[in-house]
C-alpha cells in the first residue's frame, strides 16, 4: 500500500523526541512492505505563514494534505495525534478517493474528554481507531460504525536498543521520567519514594525540582540505571500504560508497574515486578537492589516479551489485519479488546 502518515513528527524539536511512536509506527509499516509518506501536520502548519505559528497556518496545512493526496493517491491515510486536522479535509478525501481507507492511532488514555473530543468529528470518515486504552472507554469513544481496537505501546528494536540486564555496574538504581503537574496524589506518591529510597541513587527527571531529559540524554539516563518505574497518571484503565513501558522494558531495565487491569496479558508476573501500593514498591525496589541477579533475570524476560509481543512489526501486522478484516494470522493477546464496526 501507499500510506500517507499524518502525525506529529516534531521537526522543530531537532530530534529531541526521536523515540516517540510516530516514527516507530512508520518503520513498522515499511517493514511490512508498504510505502510510507510522513506528513508532520503541526510543522507544516507552522510553515504555512511567515509568522511561523501553528494557529495561523492550520488552514494551509489542511490544504496541503489534499495536495499530497492528489499526487500520492494513498491506499491508507493513517492519522496519529492530528488534532488540528479538519474533519472537512477527511470528508474531501472520502469524496475524492472512496477506496482509500482512513485509520487513526492514539497512544494515550481515552478518558480525558477534552483530548478525544475531536475523534467524534472524525468518526464519520474513519474505518478504524487503534488506541493504547482498552475496555469500555475504547468501545464507546466513537460510534460503533468505526472499528475500535487496542494496541500495545510498540517497541522498535532500532530505538529500544539497550540490553541493561547484561550490565552489572550502574550509576543509578531507579529511574522515573515524567511530571506531576497539579496531581497531588501523584506528587505524594513520588515524594514518598524519594524519601524512603534516599539511601539509593535515584534518577528522577521532570519532577520534584529536577529538569527533564530528552534525546540522547534520556537514553543515556536509561543506560545508566538498573531499574525503572512505569507509573502513568491513570493506572486503573484496562491494558493502558503510557509509552514509558516500552522504553523501560524494551531497553532491558527491571521494570516496576502497578497492577493495571488485564496487563498480565502483555507482561506476565515474572516479566515485570508488579506492586500493589507505594510501600510494596519501596520494599521490592530494596529487595532487587540487594539481589541484582534476580533483577537481571526478570529484566531479561521482560525485554524478551517487549521485543516479541509488542514489537512494532507485530503491532502493525495486527493493525493491518484488523483494518482489512480478513482474519488474524495468529492469536493476539489483546484480541478481546477489538470491537469491529457494525
Amino acid at each position: 500500500m501507499k500510506i500517507l502518515h499524518i502525525a506529529n513528527f516534531s521537526y522543530n524539536s531537532h530530534g529531541a523526541a526521536f523515540y516517540n511512536c510516530d516514527r516507530k509506527i512508520s518503520a513498522g509499516w515499511t517493514r511490512r512492505g508498504h510505502f510510507v509518506y510522513e506528513f508532520s501536520l503541526r510543522d507544516m502548519a507552522r510553515m504555512g505563514t511567515i509568522f511561523r505559528t501553528k494557529r495561523l497556518g492550520t488552514g494551509w496545512a489542511n490544504a496541503e494534505v489534499l495536495r499530497v493526496c492528489e499526487y500520492l493517491q494513498p491506499d491508507l491515510v493513517l492519522l496519529g495525534h492530528a488534532q488540528i486536522l479538519a474533519a472537512n479535509t477527511l470528508k474531501e478525501i472520502r469524496r475524492l478517493y472512496p477506496n482509500t481507507r482512513i485509520a487513526m492511532w492514539y497512544v494515550d488514555w481515552l478518558s480525558a474528554a477534552d483530548k478525544v473530543q475531536y475523534m467524534q468529528t472524525f468518526a464519520p470518515y474513519l474505518d478504524a481507531l487503534f488506541a493504547t486504552t482498552g475496555g469500555t472507554l475504547l468501545e464507546n469513544v466513537v460510534p460503533a460504525s468505526v472499528t475500535r481496537a487496542f494496541i500495545p505501546n510498540p517497541v522498535e528494536r532500532s530505538v529500544e536498543s539497550l540490553q541493561n540486564f547484561k550490565k552489572q555496574q550502574f550509576s543509578h538504581e531507579l529511574i522515573f521520567c515524567g511530571t506531576v503537574g497539579d496531581d497531588i496524589e501523584r506528587r505524594v506518591f513520588m515524594e514518598k519514594i524519594q524519601h524512603d529510597l534516599a539511601h539509593l541513587p535515584l534518577a528522577f527527571h521532570g519532577l520534584l525540582g529536577q529538569k527533564q531529559v530528552e534525546g540522547v540524554d534520556y537514553t543515556n539516563a536509561l543506560s545508566n540505571t538498573r531499574m525503572g518505574l512505569n507509573y502513568s497518571r491513570r493506572n486503573d484503565i484496562p491494558l493502558y500504560s503510557s509509552d514509558r513501558i516500552a522504553q523501560l522494558t524494551g531497553n532491558g531495565l527491571l521494570t516496576f508497574s502497578p497492577r493495571i487491569p488485564e496487563f498480565t496479558k502483555l507482561y506476565a508476573e515474572d516479566e515485570l515486578v508488579y506492586f500493589d501500593h507505594v510501600d510494596d514498591l519501596i520494599e521490592k525496589v530494596n529487595h532487587y537492589h540487594r539481589y541484582p541477579e534476580q533483577a537481571a533475570q526478570i529484566a531479561e524476560k521482560g525485554w524478551q516479551r517487549a521485543h516479541s509481543t509488542c514489537a512494532v512489526e507485530r503491532v502493525v501486522r495486527f493493525m493491518e489485519e484488523t483494518l482489512l478484516n480478513q482474519g488474524y494470522s495468529e492469536q493476539y493477546e489483546w484480541s478481546d479488546h477489538v470491537f469491529f464496526a457494525q
